[in-house]
């Protein structure tokens, strides 16, 4: 079975291509463009009549007026050398000539100079220059900075050429594969946070390659999602709806049946407990669900502190039968844009998780003031902190207890509510822009820190 070529390395290689045929025609017309500059004098040298007037030179004062030539600076152009060479390879000045050119100059040089004189001249690389004896010389022109390799200049053109390709093809590489890869994790990051209606760009998924099918992957996941939670919450608020018609009636038989033949006291009001915690479970799960689909209805302009104070006093007959002080410190003034009645139902399941936790004769603390936000300074936020002096919360559930039907009551013990009192205040506090964090009191116990944006 022939196995599929991968079409992200298809794409690798095709990028490594190009870079090959970059770097190489990006050399090549850098090492022209240098050619072309170093050499530029040395062609207008071997075009011009240099040759010609050396010949004169030598044809009318011989070759102490020729060696005078060659030493007159103003007669060489700058950038070449000139080399006058006879048939040993000598030049006539006593200039030594380079290594690197002495094998090339003796094969296609002086051979022209030392071959004997015939009806066949065969073409020649350095001109001849003759003197009045009948000696031959090789009138041989070189450029002076560079050589049959190149030279520094040549070697960092190279370079510069391969640093510039690599850097294209490596911003081109990360383009490709970094920016899709930076919107797929910011899909997946705000999938995490609870935003299930996240979805990666059309651009990622409609990628042919491994990124794209990942992509495609990471959708059909939070399809799947969105599916399971849109029918778990379906489900919620039908059993809810489905268990409050029985539960009514469950209460109306009571009722009846206290007229009729009443029940003694303690089994009433152990019915009467049990029904009432039913009810209060099935109105939890009610509002559980009713936050997910939708947070927020009315929003309105409100002092948290006399929703406090009014929360207060409202929970002291509970505390009282606790023997648990309330005891409220906040400052005036203090607004937040919200809905009323979810702020005080937040509020009311902290309080009340703090009133039942709390220990015989202890106080519950309840503060309110103004902050700063430490993410943003410029940002004015209300902080409320409710503190008990109860057995805390361990470390590793700090998080936790925020969480759907997290309880820390003991194995057989049903009296410490339905488990969603502290979700339901983290959804609440959270759809108004807040948040809310749990951490050890100082010498015991457990303080809640609930944060909220304050109104301008």
């Amino acid at each position: 079975m022939i196995r599929r070529v991968s079409p992200l390395y298809v794409r690798m290689a095709v990028y490594i291509g190009a870079a090959i045929v970059g770097f190489v025609l990006l050399a090549l017309a850098s090492l022209a463009l240098i050619a072309s500059r170093q050499l530029e004098n040395y062609l207008l040298a071997r075009e011009g009549s240099l040759g010609r007037d050396a010949a004169q030179v030598l044809s009318g004062g011989g070759r102490d007026a020729l060696r005078e030539w060659m030493a007159d600076p103003r007669t060489i152009p700058d950038g070449v050398v000139l080399y006058i060479l006879d048939a040993e390879g000598r030049d006539l000045a006593g200039k030594e000539l380079p290594a690197s050119y002495r094998r090339f100059v003796e094969r296609f040089v002086l051979a022209a100079v030392r071959e004997e004189q015939s009806n066949f001249s065969p073409i020649r690389l350095a001109p001849l220059l003759v003197a009045e004896d009948g000696t031959r010389y090789a009138f041989l022109l070189l450029p002076q900075r560079i050589a049959p390799w190149g030279n520094a200049a040549t070697l960092i053109a190279l370079l510069a050429a391969a640093l510039i390709v690599i850097a294209v093809v490596a911003a081109i590489i990360a383009r490709a594969l970094g920016k899709p890869i930076r919107e797929l994790q910011l899909t997946v990051r705000t999938l995490a946070k609870g935003d299930v209606a996240a979805r990666a760009p059309t651009a990622v998924t409609g990628r042919g390659d491994e990124l794209g099918a990942l992509a495609r992957d990471v959708d059909a996941m939070a399809e799947r999602i969105e599916r399971l939670l849109a029918s778990r919450q379906q489900l919620m608020r039908d059993m809810s709806h489905e268990l409050r018609s029985p539960l009514a009636r469950l209460q109306a038989a009571l009722a009846l049946t206290e007229r009729k033949q009443p029940l003694p006291e303690i089994e009433h009001a152990r019915i009467a407990t049990e029904l009432e915690r039913m009810n209060q479970a099935i109105g939890d799960v009610l509002r559980f669900t009713r936050l997910e689909a939708e947070p927020i209805r009315a929003k309105h302009l409100l002092r948290i502190d006399e929703l406090l104070q009014t929360l207060v006093e409202d929970e002291r007959d509970e505390a009282g039968h606790r023997d648990v002080r309330l005891v409220l410190i906040a400052a005036a003034d203090l607004t937040v844009v919200g809905d009323p009645a979810l702020l005080r139902s937040g509020f009311e399941n902290v309080l009340r998780n703090a009133i039942r936790h709390a220990p015989p004769g202890s106080p519950v603390e309840v503060s309110a003031a103004p902050r700063q936000s430490a993410e943003d300074p410029a940002t004015d936020t209300v902080e409320v902190r409710i503190e008990d002096r109860g057995p805390g919360v361990p470390s590793e559930m700090l998080e936790r207890i925020f969480e759907p039907y997290t309880r820390l009551a003991p194995a057989g013990d049903d009296s410490t509510g339905t488990g969603l009192g502290l979700a339901i205040a983290r959804r609440v506090f959270a759809a108004h822009g807040g948040h809310i964090h749990a951490e050890p009191a100082t010498p015991c116990g457990l303080q809640v820190r609930i944060t909220l944006p304050r109104a301008c």
